[in-house]
């Protein structure tokens, strides 16, 4: 997977107000830690991590970190722990980085991408993608992009499970391999509606009439004598 390059510098003020002064000037504060790493804060450009964060791969990208401090620099290897985003407005906060050792496996969640066109969905089924992500384990420098996934030839009723996909024999999948990754569900059927019945109207009579209707029909026969 290629890596993505950013540059950040040390920061040496903390705090909310020093957080906000750094947004009013179009950066960001951050962290960077490690199993092996310290704890360093770090204010970096928005610009540049929005750019380097525009991919839906964000989580397993690797960054070439190039770390400031006046003219000295030094060159970490990170990956994206933790982004912190205004839910209201969708500004960024607050990055967490993760620094990797290229020579340690990793665990990182991988995107899976279908392609083709399946013979039950031309037939009428609907598809259907269950999972969008898998996790895997493997070198930092053996990271897949994505998984691409062919789904020309599920029938309706067929289903696509974990333990189909193949992939590097030194990328290990993670998790239950029964797990269903896409399927093709049988067309929904929708029951039209019966018309509804109609009925002549017919005239009320009799003793089946409203009492006021009898009254009024004994009236009329002069049934009923005035007082």
């Amino acid at each position: 997977m290629e890596q993505v390059k950013l540059t950040a510098d040390l920061r040496t003020e903390y705090g909310k107000s020093a957080a906000r002064k750094l947004r009013r000037a179009g950066f960001m504060p951050a962290v960077l830690y490690g199993q092996k790493t310290e704890p360093v804060a770090l204010s970096l450009e928005l610009y540049q991590l929005k750019k380097a964060m525009s991919t839906e791969a964000r989580e397993s990208i690797l960054i070439d970190l190039t770390i400031a401090k006046g003219e000295k620099t030094q060159n970490r290897t990170v990956m994206l722990k933790e982004l912190q985003v205004d839910p209201l407005k969708g500004n960024y906060l607050h990055a967490d980085f993760y620094e990797v050792a290229m020579d340690e496996r990793i665990v990182v969640p991988i995107s899976i991408h279908l392609i083709g066109k399946a013979k039950g969905v031309e037939a009428g089924g609907v598809m259907r993608q269950v999972r969008r992500e898998i996790e895997v384990s493997c070198l930092p420098s053996e990271i897949p992009e994505h998984i691409e996934i062919d789904i020309s030839d599920l029938e309706i009723g067929n289903a696509i499970h974990l333990s189909e996909i193949k992939l590097n024999e030194r990328v290990e999948i993670l998790g239950d391999l029964n797990t269903t990754i896409a399927t093709v569900l049988p067309p929904t059927v929708v029951k039209e509606e019966e018309p509804a019945e109609e009925f002549e109207e017919e005239g009320i009579e009799g003793e089946d009439a409203p009492k006021e209707t009898q009254d009024e029909e004994k009236n009329e026969k002069g049934d009923v004598k005035s007082t």
